[in-house]
């Protein structure tokens, strides 16, 4: 899917069993056939998932996810 980056936000917390999580929330914006204009998602990158190197707001990205709908590879288009 390809994305523009519009947000980036690094996150580092305690869930309730006391885990800490580390990650970043992207926010992006994309075409959606059921949308006028574009439509903005929010998504949740883990530790080991990382923005490809030099990536900027407005960049437009490609977002690969796994069968359970979770991103596991960014590239830069």
């Amino acid at each position: 899917m390809h994305a523009n980056l519009i947000g980036v936000q690094p996150l580092s917390f305690t869930n309730t069993s006391g885990e800490i999580i580390n990650g970043t929330n992207i926010f992006v914006a994309f075409k959606d056939e059921n949308v006028k204009g574009l439509r903005t998602e929010k998504f949740f990158l883990k530790e080991n998932i990382n923005l490809p190197k030099d990536t900027k707001l407005n960049d437009t990205l490609d977002l690969a996810f796994n069968h359970k709908g979770k991103i596991e590879m960014i590239y830069k288009v």
